[in-house]
Protein backbone atom coordinates (compact mmCIF):
# COMPACT_ATOMS: atom_id res chain seq x y z
CA UNK A 1 0.00 0.00 0.00
CA UNK A 2 3.00 2.42 0.87
CA UNK A 3 4.28 2.09 -2.68
CA UNK A 4 0.76 3.04 -4.06
CA UNK A 5 0.85 6.32 -1.92
CA UNK A 6 4.66 6.87 -3.51
CA UNK A 7 3.51 6.03 -6.38
CA UNK A 8 0.66 9.02 -6.40
CA UNK A 9 3.04 11.62 -5.07
CA UNK A 10 5.03 10.92 -7.53
CA UNK A 11 2.91 11.65 -10.59
CA UNK A 12 1.59 14.53 -8.39
CA UNK A 13 4.56 16.04 -7.89
CA UNK A 14 5.66 15.61 -11.76
CA UNK A 15 2.16 17.38 -12.77
CA UNK A 16 2.97 20.48 -10.00
CA UNK A 17 6.79 20.63 -11.70
CA UNK A 18 5.62 20.52 -15.47
CA UNK A 19 3.22 23.62 -14.40
CA UNK A 20 5.98 25.58 -12.64
CA UNK A 21 8.01 24.88 -15.63
CA UNK A 22 4.89 26.26 -17.67
CA UNK A 23 4.27 29.06 -15.34
CA UNK A 24 8.13 30.40 -15.61
CA UNK A 25 8.10 29.82 -19.71
CA UNK A 26 5.28 32.42 -19.88
CA UNK A 27 5.35 35.71 -20.68
CA UNK A 28 4.25 36.68 -17.81
CA UNK A 29 4.05 39.71 -15.03
CA UNK A 30 6.89 38.82 -12.56
CA UNK A 31 4.33 39.07 -9.95
CA UNK A 32 1.60 36.83 -11.30
CA UNK A 33 4.44 34.30 -11.94
CA UNK A 34 5.20 34.27 -8.55
CA UNK A 35 1.48 34.00 -7.26
CA UNK A 36 1.19 31.13 -9.18
CA UNK A 37 3.86 29.40 -7.96
CA UNK A 38 3.33 30.32 -4.34
CA UNK A 39 -0.54 28.78 -4.92
CA UNK A 40 0.85 25.39 -6.94
CA UNK A 41 3.61 25.00 -3.43
CA UNK A 42 1.31 25.96 -0.41
CA UNK A 43 -1.97 24.58 -1.83
CA UNK A 44 -2.23 20.78 -2.49
CA UNK A 45 -3.99 19.49 -4.86
CA UNK A 46 -6.37 22.12 -4.79
CA UNK A 47 -3.64 24.71 -6.44
CA UNK A 48 -3.22 22.12 -9.94
CA UNK A 49 -7.03 22.71 -10.01
CA UNK A 50 -6.89 25.79 -9.71
CA UNK A 51 -3.96 26.43 -12.36
CA UNK A 52 -5.56 23.97 -14.82
CA UNK A 53 -8.74 25.84 -14.86
CA UNK A 54 -6.92 29.71 -14.08
CA UNK A 55 -3.90 29.68 -14.49
CA UNK A 56 -3.20 28.15 -18.43
CA UNK A 57 -2.01 30.76 -21.31
CA UNK A 58 -5.37 30.36 -23.32
CA UNK A 59 -3.67 32.62 -25.90
CA UNK A 60 -0.55 30.26 -26.81
CA UNK A 61 -2.90 27.40 -27.11
CA UNK A 62 -3.13 27.53 -30.98
CA UNK A 63 -1.35 29.39 -32.48
CA UNK A 64 -0.79 30.43 -36.57
CA UNK A 65 2.57 29.54 -37.96
CA UNK A 66 4.32 32.47 -39.44
CA UNK A 67 4.77 30.13 -42.89
CA UNK A 68 0.80 29.69 -42.30
CA UNK A 69 0.10 33.37 -41.91
CA UNK A 70 2.61 34.23 -44.76
CA UNK A 71 0.08 31.96 -46.78
CA UNK A 72 -3.27 34.10 -45.85
CA UNK A 73 -1.27 37.18 -46.63
CA UNK A 74 0.06 36.93 -49.79
CA UNK A 75 -3.21 37.23 -51.87
CA UNK A 76 -4.32 40.60 -50.25
CA UNK A 77 -0.18 41.44 -50.98
CA UNK A 78 -0.34 41.04 -54.29
CA UNK A 79 -3.45 43.13 -54.53
CA UNK A 80 -1.55 45.66 -52.74
CA UNK A 81 1.68 45.28 -55.12
CA UNK A 82 -0.93 45.35 -58.20
CA UNK A 83 -2.22 48.82 -57.25
CA UNK A 84 -1.01 51.69 -59.42
CA UNK A 85 -0.68 55.19 -58.99
CA UNK A 86 -1.37 54.63 -55.07
CA UNK A 87 -0.55 58.16 -53.17
CA UNK A 88 -1.07 57.98 -49.50
CA UNK A 89 -2.33 61.15 -47.67
CA UNK A 90 0.86 62.80 -45.83
CA UNK A 91 -0.87 63.33 -42.51
CA UNK A 92 -1.49 59.91 -42.07
CA UNK A 93 1.15 58.43 -43.65
CA UNK A 94 2.57 57.91 -40.00
CA UNK A 95 -0.09 55.87 -38.73
CA UNK A 96 -0.67 53.89 -42.23
CA UNK A 97 3.06 52.91 -42.21
CA UNK A 98 2.64 51.77 -38.10
CA UNK A 99 -0.77 49.74 -39.25
CA UNK A 100 0.89 48.05 -42.28
CA UNK A 101 4.52 47.18 -40.89
CA UNK A 102 2.20 45.84 -37.10
CA UNK A 103 -0.63 44.46 -38.55
CA UNK A 104 -0.10 43.66 -42.17
CA UNK A 105 -3.27 45.85 -43.03
CA UNK A 106 -2.67 46.93 -46.06
CA UNK A 107 -3.87 50.86 -47.64
CA UNK A 108 -5.97 49.61 -50.67
CA UNK A 109 -7.33 52.64 -52.80
CA UNK A 110 -10.48 52.89 -55.09
CA UNK A 111 -12.80 51.97 -52.60
CA UNK A 112 -16.92 53.04 -52.55
CA UNK A 113 -18.79 52.66 -49.55
CA UNK A 114 -22.42 52.29 -47.73
CA UNK A 115 -22.83 53.95 -43.98
CA UNK A 116 -25.66 52.05 -42.10
CA UNK A 117 -26.79 53.71 -38.84
CA UNK A 118 -29.65 51.08 -38.24
CA UNK A 119 -30.22 47.21 -38.60
CA UNK A 120 -33.15 48.12 -41.27
CA UNK A 121 -30.68 49.59 -44.39
CA UNK A 122 -28.03 46.93 -43.08
CA UNK A 123 -29.96 43.74 -43.08
CA UNK A 124 -31.63 44.54 -46.34
CA UNK A 125 -28.29 45.73 -47.74
CA UNK A 126 -26.51 42.32 -46.45
CA UNK A 127 -29.94 40.07 -47.71
CA UNK A 128 -29.70 41.76 -50.83
CA UNK A 129 -25.98 40.40 -51.28
CA UNK A 130 -26.59 37.05 -50.00
CA UNK A 131 -29.08 36.46 -52.70
CA UNK A 132 -26.52 37.76 -55.51
CA UNK A 133 -23.88 35.29 -54.28
CA UNK A 134 -22.62 33.30 -57.03
CA UNK A 135 -19.53 31.28 -55.88
CA UNK A 136 -19.03 32.11 -51.46
CA UNK A 137 -20.27 33.64 -48.55
CA UNK A 138 -17.98 34.14 -45.85
CA UNK A 139 -19.85 35.49 -42.27
CA UNK A 140 -18.42 36.25 -38.50
CA UNK A 141 -20.44 37.37 -36.02
CA UNK A 142 -20.39 37.73 -32.14
CA UNK A 143 -24.21 37.14 -31.62
CA UNK A 144 -26.38 35.62 -34.09
CA UNK A 145 -29.95 35.25 -32.08
CA UNK A 146 -32.39 32.77 -32.55
CA UNK A 147 -35.08 35.05 -33.37
CA UNK A 148 -37.16 35.52 -36.56
CA UNK A 149 -33.87 37.93 -37.98
CA UNK A 150 -31.79 35.09 -37.56
CA UNK A 151 -33.79 32.56 -38.75
CA UNK A 152 -34.46 34.90 -42.16
CA UNK A 153 -30.29 35.41 -42.66
CA UNK A 154 -29.72 31.36 -41.43
CA UNK A 155 -32.49 30.54 -44.43
CA UNK A 156 -30.59 32.52 -46.70
CA UNK A 157 -27.18 31.27 -46.02
CA UNK A 158 -29.02 27.70 -46.71
CA UNK A 159 -30.68 28.74 -49.85
CA UNK A 160 -27.32 29.86 -51.26
CA UNK A 161 -25.75 26.39 -49.95
CA UNK A 162 -28.22 24.65 -51.69
CA UNK A 163 -27.41 25.98 -54.95
CA UNK A 164 -23.89 25.26 -54.49
CA UNK A 165 -22.94 28.46 -53.11
CA UNK A 166 -19.79 28.32 -50.39
CA UNK A 167 -20.83 29.17 -47.30
CA UNK A 168 -18.41 29.47 -44.16
CA UNK A 169 -20.00 30.65 -41.07
CA UNK A 170 -17.94 31.49 -37.50
CA UNK A 171 -19.85 32.13 -34.07
CA UNK A 172 -18.59 33.57 -30.95
CA UNK A 173 -19.45 30.81 -28.66
CA UNK A 174 -19.74 33.08 -25.35
CA UNK A 175 -21.65 35.41 -27.58
CA UNK A 176 -24.15 32.50 -28.63
CA UNK A 177 -24.60 30.69 -25.39
CA UNK A 178 -28.58 31.24 -25.34
CA UNK A 179 -28.61 29.94 -28.81
CA UNK A 180 -29.27 26.41 -28.95
CA UNK A 181 -27.10 23.87 -30.71
CA UNK A 182 -29.83 22.61 -33.21
CA UNK A 183 -29.77 26.22 -34.22
CA UNK A 184 -26.31 26.14 -35.66
CA UNK A 185 -26.93 22.35 -36.68
CA UNK A 186 -29.77 22.94 -38.97
CA UNK A 187 -27.15 25.43 -41.06
CA UNK A 188 -24.66 22.13 -40.60
CA UNK A 189 -27.18 19.81 -42.14
CA UNK A 190 -27.95 22.19 -44.92
CA UNK A 191 -24.72 22.22 -46.44
CA UNK A 192 -22.91 25.21 -44.14
CA UNK A 193 -19.90 24.86 -42.80
CA UNK A 194 -20.29 26.44 -38.87
CA UNK A 195 -17.30 26.54 -36.23
CA UNK A 196 -17.72 28.39 -33.09
CA UNK A 197 -14.89 30.54 -31.60
CA UNK A 198 -12.93 28.92 -29.20
CA UNK A 199 -15.75 27.22 -27.16
CA UNK A 200 -16.17 27.13 -23.64
CA UNK A 201 -17.53 23.73 -21.86
CA UNK A 202 -17.22 25.37 -18.47
CA UNK A 203 -17.68 28.78 -18.45
CA UNK A 204 -17.62 29.54 -14.72
CA UNK A 205 -14.59 27.08 -14.35
CA UNK A 206 -11.72 28.74 -17.43
CA UNK A 207 -9.83 31.75 -18.68
CA UNK A 208 -11.15 31.24 -22.12
CA UNK A 209 -14.69 32.80 -21.13
CA UNK A 210 -11.94 35.99 -21.72
CA UNK A 211 -10.43 35.55 -24.92
CA UNK A 212 -13.58 36.04 -27.55
CA UNK A 213 -13.87 37.10 -31.14
CA UNK A 214 -15.95 40.73 -31.57
CA UNK A 215 -15.51 40.69 -34.96
CA UNK A 216 -18.37 41.21 -37.42
CA UNK A 217 -17.31 40.69 -41.16
CA UNK A 218 -19.00 39.34 -44.28
CA UNK A 219 -17.52 38.88 -47.88
CA UNK A 220 -19.57 37.80 -50.40
CA UNK A 221 -18.12 36.62 -53.68
CA UNK A 222 -14.67 38.44 -52.55
CA UNK A 223 -17.01 41.31 -54.13
CA UNK A 224 -18.38 42.73 -51.32
CA UNK A 225 -17.62 43.31 -48.06
CA UNK A 226 -19.01 43.92 -44.61
CA UNK A 227 -17.64 45.35 -41.25
CA UNK A 228 -19.14 47.01 -38.40
CA UNK A 229 -20.76 46.71 -34.71
CA UNK A 230 -23.93 44.90 -35.47
CA UNK A 231 -24.72 41.97 -34.62
CA UNK A 232 -27.75 39.51 -36.31
CA UNK A 233 -30.05 40.16 -34.23
CA UNK A 234 -33.94 41.43 -34.08
CA UNK A 235 -32.86 44.37 -31.34
CA UNK A 236 -30.74 45.93 -33.80
CA UNK A 237 -33.76 46.49 -35.94
CA UNK A 238 -36.79 46.68 -33.39
CA UNK A 239 -34.81 48.00 -30.70
CA UNK A 240 -34.98 47.80 -26.82
CA UNK A 241 -36.91 49.24 -24.52
CA UNK A 242 -39.16 51.62 -27.24
CA UNK A 243 -35.63 52.87 -28.05
CA UNK A 244 -33.89 52.59 -31.20
CA UNK A 245 -30.87 51.29 -31.76
CA UNK A 246 -27.92 52.80 -33.21
CA UNK A 247 -24.95 51.15 -34.26
CA UNK A 248 -22.69 51.63 -37.30
CA UNK A 249 -21.83 49.05 -40.28
CA UNK A 250 -20.44 50.13 -43.60
CA UNK A 251 -20.55 47.90 -46.82
CA UNK A 252 -17.36 48.05 -48.92
CA UNK A 253 -16.53 47.26 -52.68
CA UNK A 254 -13.15 47.70 -53.71
CA UNK A 255 -9.53 46.86 -52.85
CA UNK A 256 -10.29 47.05 -49.02
CA UNK A 257 -12.33 43.79 -49.10
CA UNK A 258 -9.27 41.81 -49.64
CA UNK A 259 -8.42 43.28 -46.23
CA UNK A 260 -11.97 41.62 -44.76
CA UNK A 261 -11.24 38.43 -46.91
CA UNK A 262 -7.95 38.21 -45.10
CA UNK A 263 -9.09 38.91 -41.47
CA UNK A 264 -12.02 35.92 -42.13
CA UNK A 265 -9.44 33.24 -43.46
CA UNK A 266 -6.76 33.97 -40.50
CA UNK A 267 -9.82 33.19 -38.11
CA UNK A 268 -11.22 30.56 -40.33
CA UNK A 269 -7.43 28.75 -40.23
CA UNK A 270 -7.82 29.34 -36.42
CA UNK A 271 -11.48 27.33 -35.84
CA UNK A 272 -10.97 25.23 -38.80
CA UNK A 273 -7.44 24.86 -39.47
CA UNK A 274 -8.20 24.92 -43.15
CA UNK A 275 -6.02 26.64 -45.47
CA UNK A 276 -7.72 28.78 -47.75
CA UNK A 277 -5.93 30.93 -50.31
CA UNK A 278 -6.69 30.53 -53.79
CA UNK A 279 -7.08 33.38 -56.24
CA UNK A 280 -10.65 32.68 -56.48
CA UNK A 281 -11.31 34.19 -53.04
CA UNK A 282 -9.58 37.71 -54.35
CA UNK A 283 -10.68 38.56 -57.17
CA UNK A 284 -10.31 41.50 -59.33
CA UNK A 285 -12.36 45.15 -58.57
CA UNK A 286 -12.71 46.03 -62.22
CA UNK A 287 -16.19 47.27 -62.08
CA UNK A 288 -14.99 49.78 -59.03
CA UNK A 289 -14.17 52.89 -60.70
CA UNK A 290 -10.82 54.21 -59.90
CA UNK A 291 -10.74 56.72 -56.94
CA UNK A 292 -8.97 58.44 -54.24
CA UNK A 293 -10.74 56.52 -51.16
CA UNK A 294 -8.00 54.81 -49.49
CA UNK A 295 -8.98 52.08 -46.48
CA UNK A 296 -6.77 50.22 -44.28
CA UNK A 297 -8.43 46.94 -42.58
CA UNK A 298 -7.22 46.78 -38.80
CA UNK A 299 -7.33 43.56 -36.39
CA UNK A 300 -6.58 42.37 -33.18
CA UNK A 301 -5.01 39.10 -33.33
CA UNK A 302 -6.86 36.01 -33.28
CA UNK A 303 -6.61 35.52 -28.96
CA UNK A 304 -6.58 38.81 -27.31
CA UNK A 305 -7.67 40.10 -23.75
CA UNK A 306 -9.05 43.57 -24.00
CA UNK A 307 -12.05 45.37 -22.53
CA UNK A 308 -15.21 45.33 -24.68
CA UNK A 309 -14.18 48.86 -25.97
CA UNK A 310 -10.55 48.24 -27.43
CA UNK A 311 -12.10 44.85 -28.97
CA UNK A 312 -15.26 46.87 -30.53
CA UNK A 313 -12.49 49.80 -32.16
CA UNK A 314 -10.24 46.78 -33.63
CA UNK A 315 -12.44 43.56 -34.29
CA UNK A 316 -15.92 45.37 -35.10
CA UNK A 317 -14.86 47.80 -37.79
CA UNK A 318 -12.20 49.46 -39.86
CA UNK A 319 -10.17 52.03 -38.50
CA UNK A 320 -10.92 55.08 -41.05
CA UNK A 321 -8.68 57.82 -41.80
CA UNK A 322 -10.37 59.97 -44.58
CA UNK A 323 -10.31 63.42 -45.77
CA UNK A 324 -13.98 64.48 -46.23
CA UNK A 325 -13.32 65.17 -49.84
CA UNK A 326 -11.30 61.55 -50.95
CA UNK A 327 -14.36 58.93 -49.04
CA UNK A 328 -17.43 60.12 -50.40
CA UNK A 329 -20.25 57.75 -49.60
CA UNK A 330 -23.72 57.16 -50.47
CA UNK A 331 -25.56 57.07 -46.90
CA UNK A 332 -28.45 55.64 -47.10
CA UNK A 333 -29.67 56.58 -43.20
CA UNK A 334 -28.87 60.06 -41.28
CA UNK A 335 -25.54 59.77 -39.23
CA UNK A 336 -21.94 60.08 -38.49
CA UNK A 337 -20.18 59.31 -42.17
CA UNK A 338 -17.28 57.67 -40.16
CA UNK A 339 -16.24 55.61 -37.15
Amino acid sequence: MIYVHWIFFLIYAFFVLAAMIAVLMDNRQPSKTMAWILVLVFFPVIGIILYFFFGQNTRKEKLISQQSMDQLTKRSMLGFAEQQNLVLPDEHSVLIKLFTSQNWALPFKSNETDIYTDGYGFFHALLRDIAKARHHIHLESYIICDDPLGYLISDALIDKAKEGVEVRFIYDDVGCWNVPNAFFERMRNAGIDVHAFMPVKFPAFTSKVNYRNHRKLCVIDGKVGYIGGMNIALRYVKGRNGQAWRDTHMRIRGGAVYGIQRAFLVDWYFVDRTLISNRCYYPAHDDVKPNDCIMQIVTSKEICLYGNALLLAYRAGAFRYAHSRACRSRRKTDGAASF
